[in-house]
């Protein structure tokens, strides 16, 4: 298959899926991962799709979010460390909360291997599927209208439905990290869903990669006076972000 009739077959496979990955491609077209990634940026330079680690989507104008199936594999290593700090934090009767990540489902899926006694609440699907029939875990679905994009429940029946748990600790991602602002999010939506976690907890624990840092979007998720503890994969590379969080009396681990 000529340059050409690849880069229209992956615009039909866009228009189809709404993102694709580089090892599928390659796959499918029997050409080298190198030769996908740089049919990949021809597209990207033409604006007809927007690169991430591993594959590609197509933005949608008003929902900028990495399809969540794009997203579960990207950094999937540091998802591991993030999750086994977290791992740390919990504790036997603990009532808690993830959010819809991929790094919290992350989290889920340690979970699933464990005896741990729990009430987890979450609005993430993916989450429920993972913990459901687990023989120790009080698991509670969070209701709402469903996000296709991230496979979550949000709007105003999600927020009503957290309102009424009182939460141990909650477990919130964010598309960014910067100072002055604090934690944000590329969805409106999502964005109150995790506030509304965060509102209704003892502790918030935000976990972040390395790329979150010194980044922000659109939407802000809260101050950073509701977080008690930043999870990141690494030692933040800008030495500001150490003496910030001993200046807040945030904890920090990686």
């Amino acid at each position: 298959m000529i340059k050409y009739d690849r880069l229209q077959a992956i615009l039909s496979l866009l228009d189809e899926q709404g993102s694709v990955r580089v090892g599928d491609l390659s796959n499918q077209f029997n050409v080298t991962e190198e030769t996908i990634r740089k049919d990949l940026d021809t597209l990207e330079e033409r604006k007809q799709l927007k690169r991430v680690r591993g594959g590609a989507f197509k933005p949608n104008m008003k929902d900028k979010e990495v399809p969540f199936l794009l997203r579960e594999t990207m950094y999937q290593e540091e998802k591991q460390i993030m999750a086994e700090h977290c791992m740390s934090l919990i504790e036997d009767g603990d009532s808690i909360a993830l959010d819809s990540s991929t790094t919290c489902l992350t989290i889920a899926s340690f979970l699933s291997k464990t005896n741990l006694k729990l009430t987890v609440i979450t609005n993430s699907l993916d989450i429920f599927t993972v913990l459901k029939g687990h023989q120790t875990i009080n698991l509670i679905g969070i209701g709402g209208n469903f996000r296709s994009v991230s496979h979550s429940f949000v709007g105003a029946n999600a927020q009503s439905d957290i309102s009424r748990y009182l939460i141990d600790k909650s477990f919130i991602s964010s598309s960014g990290l910067s100072f002055g602002i604090g934690p944000t999010d590329n969805s409106e939506v999502e964005s109150m869903v995790r506030y509304q976690f965060m509102n209704q907890s003892n502790e918030t624990i935000l976990v972040v990669d390395h790329t979150k840092f010194d980044f922000r979007t659109v939407h802000i998720i809260s101050d950073f006076s509701q977080i008690n503890t930043v999870i990141t994969d690494q030692r933040p590379l800008n030495n500001k972000w150490i003496t910030f969080f001993e200046r807040e009396n945030i904890q920090l681990i990686y």
